[in-house]
């Protein structure tokens, strides 16, 4: 067989299958509920009975109990012996950094850099844990006694949004421990901040209470 004759026979199959061959037997309507429907329905019936309201107000007392009670940062007890160590804030650049009107080259790849070689950091942290009142009552103390503007910064705490309303004071809370690994914080209270000894160093205080 030629390939003519086998591409007509291949067409007279095509038109053979694409033939409308009409019902057979009797059909039916879909009797089955769409699924956007049954959800529909579903949370209808669920804030018609109370349950959405419930599941609501369930969600929202778990978001309040993370914030009042946020989780303690492991591995840090409080402050037995003052001590002072500083802290080198030099970054090694990992490419080039150019300046994007000039063109020029304002630090190269590899080159390690010290930030209060530019910028002195006119800023005192504050680490406590919020769950002992006397550190608390040091820490607005200090916020109060120190030259530099301050931020106090929670390893822990309890009831933290009446905390911040008993004091009258800004507090963070350490969110995964950023600055508590940044800067090895091992005891509290501690402070961080930059002084005259080491111009370029940040001192790391921990405080006896």
């Amino acid at each position: 067989m030629n390939k003519l004759a086998t591409y007509l026979l291949l067409c007279i199959c095509m038109s053979v299958y694409a033939e409308d061959l009409g019902k057979i037997g009797k059909t039916y309507p879909i009797g089955e509920q769409s699924l956007l429907e049954y959800i529909q329905n579903k949370a209808a019936k669920m804030v018609q009975d109370g349950t959405w309201e419930k599941i609501r107000q369930k969600e929202i007392n778990k978001t309040e109990q993370r914030i009042d009670y946020p989780p303690v940062i492991a591995g840090i007890g409080p402050t037995v012996e003052s001590s002072v160590r500083y802290y080198d804030p030099s970054i090694k650049i990992n490419q080039d950094i150019v300046d994007p009107f000039t063109k020029t080259v304002l630090a190269h790849k590899g080159q390690v850099i010290n930030p209060t070689t530019y910028m002195p950091f006119n800023n005192e942290l504050i680490f406590i844990d919020g769950r002992y009142p006397d550190q608390v009552k040091w820490a607005i103390a200090e916020s109060k006694r120190s030259k530099f503007p301050t931020s106090i910064v929670l390893i822990g705490a309890n009831k933290f949004r009446d905390l911040l309303k008993d004091q009258k004071h800004l507090m963070f809370y350490d969110q995964g421990a950023v600055l508590v690994k940044k800067f090895g914080i091992q005891h509290v209270p501690t402070i961080v901040y930059q002084d005259d000894i080491k111009y370029n160093r940040l001192r790391v205080e921990e405080v006896k209470l």
